[in-house]
């Protein structure tokens, strides 16, 4: 697996993580922890998956997504409709 870039991993870690904490009022490190730990990080360190084609938004639907469905490929801007 290619990995991506990390500055471009670390401008979607900042985004997503604050997201999550602003939403769910977790503080940063529990924010961190459920981020980076999830399958939706996962898929977006792949960089085969170009999921940098996506913004922080959307980056953020997947993985509360994966959160309540248990399967980021469940968020509306993966679903092929």
């Amino acid at each position: 697996m290619k990995r991506m870039e990390n500055f471009s991993l670390d401008y979607y870690n900042k985004k997503v993580i604050q997201r999550i904490m602003d939403k769910y009022d977790m503080d940063q490190m529990s924010a961190a922890r459920a981020f980076l730990t999830s399958e939706t990080h996962d898929l977006l360190e792949n960089a085969d998956m170009a999921m940098w084609e996506f913004s922080e938004r959307a980056i953020f639907d997947m993985w509360e997504s994966e959160k309540v469905t248990g399967d980021p490929r469940n968020s509306v801007y993966l679903r092929s409709e």
